[in-house]
C-alpha cells in the first residue's frame, strides 16, 4: 500500500520552528499558572494541621510538592525517552497508539484533548479572577466588611464574558502558527519570570513588623484578629481531624499534581521542535527541575513569611498562627466575612503586597498585578498548541475527519484543529465562571441536570486533571511494553536514548507507570480528588460524564473506521511521516 494511502498525505506540512529555549518555555508556561500562587495556603486551609506537628518545620504542601515532583520527574524521564524515539506532533497519542494499540491511543488522546481544551477556557476566565483577587488586596485598601477586590461588581457574567473574549483572541492568534504564538509566549513568560525575583525579595522582608503594618494599612486588621476568628470557627477541631502530618500531605498531593499538570506540554508539538530527538529529553528534564525548584521554594518562603505571626496555643496543645488561621478562613471551613474581616483571600501576592505596604513600597504593588496575571495568562498559548496538535495527529492518522489535519501553507498551522480547540475552550468558560452553577449562577441550568452539573464550577474544573493523569499513565506504560514487544523492535532499535538498555527502559517505564497510577488513585479516592469514591457522597456526575465521554470516543473511533473502510492495522504499524 502506497504511503499516501496510509496517512492523509506524505508529509505533515508542519515545520520544525521551535528552538530549545521556546520548548522549555512551553513547558514552564503551561505548568506555572494559577494554582501555585495560592497552593500552600489553599491546602493549609483544607487540612489545617497544627503547626507544631510539621515534620522538621516543613509544611505539608511543601512536602507534597517534593513527593509530587519526584513522581513528575519519573514520568518526565519515561515520556522523554519515548518522545525522542517518535518525535511527532501529537506526542503521547502517537506513542500510545503505536505501542499499546490504536483504540487506547485514541481514547487516551480523546480525553487528554478534552482536558487541555477545557482548561483553555478555565484559565481564560481565571485571568480575570486573578485580576480581581490580586489587584484588590495589593493595590487598594482599606477594605470595608465583606468587600472583595471590586466589591459587588464582580459577577459570573463579567467573568464568563472576559474569558470568552480571551478564548476568541488567542484562538485567532493560534491560527497564525507556532512562530507568532511562540513570540507572544516569550514576551508573556519573561516579564513575570523577572518579577518573580521581586516577589521573592518582598517575601524575604516579611516579618511581624512589616506584615502587621501592611495589614493595618490595607485591611485595617491585625494578625491576631485572624487567628481568633479562625479559632472561633473551629480551626482547632479541623486541625485535630487533619489525619496527622502524612494525612495532610496526602490531601495536599491532590493540589500538588494539579499544579504540575503541563509538565510534558512540549511532547505534543514534538513535530515542530528542531532536532527533537536530541533536544526534547534535555529540555523536558531541565524545565521540570526548574518548576519543582520554584514550587518547593515558593511554598517554603511564602509559608515562612507569616508562620509564627500571632501564634496561639490551644488547650489541646495545638499551635496555630496567621498562616493556618488565614488559610482556614480563605479555603477551609472558616469564613472571612463571618469573622468580621475583609473578604480578601490569602495568595502569595497578597503577602508580598502587604509586605510592600509595610516597608513603604505600596506604590510599586502594581508590579504584583502584572506578575500574578501574566503567570496565569501565559498558560494559554501552550493550550492552543498542544490541544490542536492532538486533533491534528488523530486526523492525520484518519481516525478523525481529514479536514482537521489541513495545514495553512503560509502559517504552517492546523487551522481547523485550532478552531475546534477554541470552541471546546468555551466549555471551560462556563465551568470556571460559575455562570451555570445550580442556585447561584446567572444562567442556572438546574441542579438535577447532568449538563448543568458538568459545566458547573464543581464539575468541569475538577475532572480535567484526572483525564490528564490517565493519559500519562498510558504514556508511561508504553515504555514498559516497547522493549518487550517484538513487533516494535524497529522503534526500540532506532531510539536515540536507551537508558540502561532493554531492562533499564522497562524499569524506568515501571517507575513512571507506578507514579502515575498513584496519582490516579489520589484523584479517584482521596478527599478533594476528582471523584472522591472513598467519601460518603462521591461525585457521581463526574463519573457518569467520564463514562459517557469515553464511550462516545470509542464509538467515534470504530464508526469512523467502518465508514471509511480504513485498514488501521496497516496505518498503526507505521510511524507518521514528518
Amino acid at each position: 500500500m502506497a504511503e499516501e494511502k496510509l496517512f492523509v498525505r506524505k508529509a505533515t506540512g508542519l515545520v520544525r520552528e521551535i528552538g530549545a529555549i521556546t520548548a522549555i518555555i512551553i513547558v514552564m508556561a503551561n505548568t506555572i499558572g494559577l494554582g501555585w500562587q495560592k497552593r500552600v495556603f489553599q491546602y493549609t486551609g483544607r487540612a489545617p494541621l497544627p503547626e507544631n506537628q510539621y515534620l522538621a518545620g516543613i509544611p505539608p504542601m511543601t512536602m507534597a510538592f517534593i513527593l509530587g515532583g519526584i513522581a513528575i520527574l519519573l514520568s518526565v524521564l519515561a515520556v522523554s525517552v519515548l518522545s525522542s524515539a517518535m518525535p511527532r506532533s501529537g506526542g503521547g497519542y502517537v506513542v500510545i497508539s503505536r505501542i499499546i494499540g490504536p483504540v487506547w491511543g485514541f481514547l487516551g488522546a480523546w480525553l487528554e484533548f478534552l482536558s487541555i481544551a477545557w482548561s483553555f477556557g478555565i484559565i481564560a476566565v481565571a485571568v480575570f479572577e486573578g485580576i480581581f483577587q490580586i489587584m484588590g488586596p495589593v493595590a487598594f485598601g482599606p477594605f470595608p466588611l465583606g468587600a472583595n477586590a471590586f466589591g459587588s461588581n464582580i459577577n459570573d457574567i463579567t467573568l464568563f464574558s472576559g474569558g470568552l473574549v480571551l478564548v476568541l483572541v488567542f484562538t485567532v492568534i493560534g491560527i497564525f502558527g507556532v512562530k507568532l504564538t511562540g513570540l507572544l509566549l516569550q514576551a508573556m513568560f519573561w516579564v513575570p519570570s523577572i518579577l518573580t525575583f521581586y516577589v521573592f525579595g518582598l517575601l524575604s522582608q516579611a516579618n511581624s513588623t512589616t506584615v502587621t503594618q501592611g495589614m493595618t494599612n490595607v485591611l485595617g486588621h491585625a494578625p491576631l484578629d485572624y487567628v481568633n476568628g479562625a479559632l472561633t470557627q473551629g480551626l482547632d477541631a479541623a486541625g485535630s481531624s487533619a489525619g496527622g502530618y502524612w494525612g495532610a500531605v496526602s490531601t495536599a498531593l491532590v493540589g500538588a499534581y494539579f499544579a504540575y499538570i503541563g509538565y510534558a506540554a512540549s511532547t505534543f508539538v514534538a513535530g515542530e521542535i528542531k532536532q527533537a530527538n536530541k533536544s526534547l529529553p534535555k529540555t523536558l528534564v531541565l524545565a521540570s527541575v526548574l518548576i519543582i525548584a520554584l514550587y518547593v521554594s515558593i511554598s517554603v518562603v511564602a509559608a515562612d513569611s507569616i508562620k509564627g505571626l500571632a501564634t496561639v496555643t490551644t488547650t489541646s496543645g495545638n499551635t496555630y498562627s496567621l498562616l493556618s488561621a488565614w488559610s482556614y478562613l480563605s479555603y477551609g471551613g472558616g469564613d472571612l466575612v463571618k469573622a468580621g474581616l475583609p473578604n480578601v483571600k490569602l495568595w502569595t501576592t497578597t503577602v508580598a503586597g502587604l509586605t510592600g505596604s509595610g516597608i513603604n513600597l505600596g506604590s510599586a504593588n502594581f508590579l504584583l498585578v502584572v506578575f500574578g496575571v501574566f503567570w496565569i495568562a501565559n498558560d494559554i498559548p501552550p493550550f492552543i498548541l498542544t490541544a490542536s496538535r492532538i486533533l491534528f495527529a488523530m486526523s492525520f492518522d484518519r481516525v478523525l475527519p481529514a479536514p482537521l489535519a489541513n495545514i495553512n501553507d503560509r502559517f504552517h498551522s492546523p487551522i481547523n484543529a485550532v478552531i475546534i480547540t477554541g470552541i471546546v475552550g468555551i466549555l471551560g468558560c462556563f465551568s470556571e465562571s460559575g455562570i451555570v452553577d445550580a442556585g447561584t449562577g446567572s444562567w442556572n441550568l438546574g441542579g438535577n441536570v447532568l449538563l448543568g452539573q458538568i459545566l458547573s464550577s464543581s464539575g468541569g474544573v475538577a475532572i480535567t486533571d484526572f483525564y490528564d493523569s490517565l493519559f500519562f499513565t498510558l504514556f508511561t506504560l508504553s515504555l514498559v511494553i516497547l522493549p518487550l514487544r517484538a513487533s516494535r523492535r524497529q522503534i526500540f532499535d532506532t531510539a536515540p536514548y536507551k537508558p540502561g538498555g532493554k531492562w533499564g527502559m522497562v524499569l524506568l517505564g515501571v517507575l513512571g507507570f507506578v507514579a502515575n497510577l498513584t496519582v490516579d488513585y489520589i484523584f479517584v479516592f482521596a478527599k478533594y480528588g476528582d471523584f472522591e469514591l472513598s467519601q460518603a457522597t462521591p461525585d457521581t456526575y463526574a463519573i457518569v460524564f467520564t463514562v459517557i465521554v469515553a464511550a462516545i470516543g470509542v464509538v467515534v473511533f470504530y464508526a469512523h473506521r467502518m465508514r471509511r473502510g480504513i485498514n488501521y492495522s496497516t496505518i498503526f504499524a507505521q510511524i507518521p511521516p514528518e
